[in-house]
């Protein structure tokens, strides 16, 4: 079973928060946008406090430290001067906010911990050792790896940032050995971000290898000779002193002389006199609100376990999962006013929306939730429809009384995926107001990977179990209930839920979202932009069914020629679709080298067929049979069956949430995938057609995520490049060739093109020389030559890793995150993935919500009747009145250009024409 942590307000446990970690994770993984009005940089201090004070009012802990790294230089520096001084001094703004987390601390009355000389990580193990003599239980609260040579079945580790878990079974998965071999499994890969040299070529894989067979260090070095790869075996041996060396530097010490007994390390009452003076010179509203609260109901006679440092014997709030709750189904208008009447007096309310589909443009309504208060949600039925169902309000009605509701400022509207709900109210006569908060979003803005549905969100943060759409839908007679066919008292408990459920969370995660540096993030591009998206889905877009017609025609019969040149290549006939055949054909009767295997096969995938081009035609026929197959069946057969009967126009829908770059998503049909610089993708493309009376306008930006790279290292030539206007790939060729400007060839262009991409994308000479189609080592000169010209780049990737391993992960210019565990993986290929994401990821992130921004910005017509109506990656595509092109490109080339000052100019190629083919260019 996974790792779990004690129950809350166990006697025998011990919390142990790294909090030096905590404040140097949060300092780099948080958009340094918060300050106080005196100016002092608050963004890390609050995420911090706001972590602290969640995990205490959760886990309502009997005994409690606190942990803090030493000010001066530890014993680590005295075994070897390498140790972290790779690390520039700490910033200002660093050591500004470390201070004030200590001073918070110290007020909220918790046990602090700080030995000078030694790292929080040797004051933690310490009172682990302490809470072992004494038969107690122990979580450490902390994201460092280091620390889990200490986890057992008597210590765990907790992650609150990622809500992860580790225990024994978690380590052993995430270094290939158990605890206890965790510090020479350190000793062995050394950690970059430390310092820590380890042995070079030894991985994490490797080191899990070794210590398996032989033990510990010790082992291994004792039976050196019987280690079978010689090159390994070498490198050990020479080696053999940093190995050891990086042993002493990643062991713990369980000394430190610090009063860590556990009867100390209990949490007294909180100075609320102090804690408020701090909360209103730092401006943190919220927690100053969360105080008062907590004085108001403790001076009612109600429970203070809730606040950190509250009295152990105070009665804790009841967890999230016991909560009761209530839900009632409202038939008439008298019973729907009195309850508006009530919600308009609420902060916030929550809404969802029941209908007879999945598809916004398309969906009926068949009812609406709502919760304004804990403890009920309440369901308007507007059309079910079964024998016995009582009389429901009309769809008039409803307007009538709850659009007035939902259609200010005040309350604040919520609600999970507002944007689908938005959409569906919006054709059926609502308005809805600035949405206040989205708690799907919210979701994907605090763990863009984690699991954003509802249900899997209610169980994870309030520990409460929803109902299925399948078990309210139970199959009646062999027959599965359409939603309208629910009974209302059924469908209210179910739909009810949703609203509730989702005031609930956003109540949890609204503090979460502004501690940790995101709510600018999600107010004033998120929410706004699903708005945007609306108007763009429901605008649609036409397309010449008839054309697509007739290209599927022609590439029916690309494809028999493509099948009969398969065969005469094979020798023989044979089934084109059938992997196995296929596979039998490649690799045993061909002699093809087996590239890569799945768990049952050997792989005939396109990146197998792609490596296999050059050794035989055969592959690079499927490949190209392959790929014009699913063009055609994903686009050509399938776009005349999306069009929408009752406009005409396909409705592509977007989805925010999905990708973790921040980039968006579209689905049926999906235009990413579109290829753009083949023939058949430039023939889709060109069935996208602008309306009688129109023309479509297309905005691209031009190398947008290099010029984010410019800006982001600052590299000195690389910015000047775009600063003055240059060819930046024609001023990389000719460093890389090293040739005058003016004998640049369109080839050596071409390969400076790839690299200047690849480095986005962490590109290693292995597969800049397959794609470029030239030896490895002439590919790694080519790199070797760009980064000694961008020297400034190569700089600015390499503390982009290492600011990713301290933090855990990345940030965007505008505050976007991405957490990733795997740089720290056992497995190579997913620490490489991972570090290729890491590098990526700021930039790619950038870009998008600088997208995002424009699109925003570009709402409102340009022109009188003209709309927008696509996004596709860095493009975004108008229905524009004829005559209007010119006057309306020059605005949107405006707004686009405008939305972001960076060191280096963006810029928009903007074109026209009677389809989307045409106005791209």
């Amino acid at each position: 079973m996974p790792a779990s942590l004690p129950e809350a307000g166990a006697d025998d446990v011990l919390y142990l928060v790294d909090l030096s970690g905590y404040v140097f994770r949060a300092f780099h993984a948080i958009a340094p946008t918060l300050s106080s009005p005196s100016g002092e940089p608050t963004w890390a201090t609050l995420g911090t406090i706001t972590m602290l004070q969640r995990m205490v009012s959760e886990r309502r802990p009997k005994r409690l430290a606190v942990a803090m790294d030493s000010v001066a230089a530890t014993f680590r520096t005295e075994i070897d001067k390498r140790y972290k001084a790779h690390r520039p001094p700490p910033p200002k703004e660093l050591q500004v906010q470390m201070a004030r987390c200590r001073e918070l601390v110290e007020a909220y009355r918790m046990p602090i911990l700080q030995r000078e000389g030694f790292e929080a990580d040797d004051v933690i193990a310490t009172a682990v050792k302490a809470a072992r003599a004494e038969k107690l239980r122990a979580v450490i609260v902390s994201a460092d790896k280091d620390l889990m040579q200490l986890v057992g079945d008597d210590v765990v580790l907790w992650d609150t940032m990622r809500n992860k878990v580790y225990g024994p079974d978690e380590v052993r998965e995430k270094f290939g050995v158990p605890p206890a071999l965790v510090r020479d499994a350190l000793a062995l890969t050394g950690d970059t971000s430390d310092n820590v040299p380890g042995v070079p070529s030894v991985g994490p894989k490797t080191a899990a290898e070794l210590l398996l067979a032989h033990g510990t260090l010790e082992g291994i070095y004792q039976n050196l000779d019987k280690i079978a790869r010689k090159k390994l075996q070498e490198a050990l041996r020479e080696h053999e002193a940093e190995a050891r060396l990086s042993q002493r530097l990643v062991t713990l010490r369980d000394d430190v002389e610090v009063d860590a007994s556990p009867a100390r390390l209990v949490p007294g009452e909180p100075d609320a006199a102090r804690l408020r003076q701090l909360f209103t010179d730092l401006n943190f509203t919220r927690l100053l609100a969360g105080l008062d609260k907590a004085a108001g109901a403790a001076g009612a006679g109600g429970a203070t376990a809730g606040a950190p440092g509250g009295k152990a014997g105070a009665a804790p709030a009841a967890p999230a999962a016991d909560v009761a709750r209530a839900y009632r189904a409202i038939v008439s208008e008298a019973e729907l006013e009195a309850f508006v009447k009530e919600a308009k007096g609420s902060p916030l309310v929550a809404v969802d929306t029941e209908t007879d589909g999945l598809d916004p443009v398309r969906a009926g309504l068949l009812g609406l939730s709502l919760a304004h208060r804990g403890g009920e949600g309440v369901y308007v039925p507007l059309g079910h429809a079964y024998e016995g169902a009582p009389a429901q309000l009309s769809l008039e009605a409803a307007r009538r009384l709850v659009g007035p509701l939902l259609g200010g400022t005040k309350p604040g509207v919520v609600g999970h995926h507002l944007k689908f709900d938005e959409l569906v109210l919006r054709r059926h006569g609502f308005e809805l107001g600035p949405p206040a908060f989205d708690t799907m979003i919210a979701s994907y803005l605090l763990d863009p990977e984690a699991q954003h549905g509802l249900k899997e969100m209610a169980q994870r943060e309030l520990g409460a179990t929803m109902t299925t759409y399948e078990q309210v839908t139970e199959k009646q007679r062999g027959k599965q209930l359409a939603f309208a066919e629910v009974k209302v008292e059924a469908a209210a408990a179910y739909a009810g839920a949703d609203a509730l459920l989702s005031l609930e969370l956003c109540e949890r995660l609204m503090p979460r979202v502004e501690a940790e540096g995101l709510l600018p993030l999600l107010r004033d591009v998120e929410l706004p932009l699903a708005l945007t998206l609306n108007d763009m889905e429901l605008a649609g877009v036409l397309v010449d069914t008839a054309a697509l017609k007739k290209m599927g025609t022609v590439l029916e019969g690309q494809l028999v020629e493509l099948e009969a040149k398969a065969k005469k290549a094979a020798g023989r006939d044979f089934n084109i679709n059938a992997p196995r055949q296929l596979e039998v054909l490649l690799f045993d009767e061909l002699k093809l080298p087996v590239v890569k295997r799945t768990k049952t096969a050997r792989s005939t995938d396109a990146e197998v067929l792609d490596a296999l081009s050059d050794q035989h035609p055969l592959p690079a026929i499927i490949l190209e049979h392959r790929q014009l197959a699913k063009l055609k069946s994903t686009y050509i057969d399938t776009l005349p069956s999306l069009v929408n009967p009752a406009t005409g126009r396909i409705h592509t829908r977007y989805s925010q949430t999905v990708a973790a770059t921040g980039r968006l998503s579209s689905s049926d049909p999906n235009l990413q995938n579109i290829p753009i610089r083949t023939e058949v993708g430039r023939a889709i493309r060109a069935a996208f057609v602008a309306p009688p009376g129109f023309t479509l306008l297309s905005a691209d930006y031009s190398q947008i995520e290099l010029r984010i790279l410019a800006h982001l290292s600052h590299d000195p030539e690389f910015v000047e490049a775009f600063a003055s206007g240059d060819d930046v790939h024609a001023r990389t060729a000719a460093g890389i060739f090293h040739v005058p400007r003016g004998e640049v060839t369109g080839q050596m262009r071409r390969v400076a093109k790839t690299i200047n991409f690849g480095v986005i994308y962490g590109m290693g000479d292995s597969a800049l020389a397959k794609r470029l189609g030239v030896p490895r080592d002439e590919a790694a000169k080519f790199i070797e030559a760009y980064f000694k010209r961008y020297a400034g780049v190569r700089a600015y990737l390499d503390r982009s890793l290492d600011e990713a391993r301290s933090a855990g992960g990345v940030t965007t210019l505008l505050g976007r995150r991405r957490f990733l565990p795997d740089l720290s993986s056992g497995n190579r290929a997913s620490r490489l993935q991972a570090e290729r994401v890491a590098q990526n990821t700021p930039i790619q992130g950038t870009a998008a919500d600088i997208l995002k921004a424009a699109m925003i910005k570009l709402r409102a017509p340009v022109v009188p009747g003209a709309r927008m109506i696509l996004t596709v990656h860095d493009e975004l595509i108008f229905e524009v009145p004829a005559g209007r092109e010119a006057e309306a490109g020059e605005r949107v080339k405006a707004a686009m250009e405008g939305v972001a000052k960076l060191d280096v100019p963006l810029v928009v190629e903007v074109g026209s024409g009677a389809t989307w083919a045409e106005a791209h260019g």
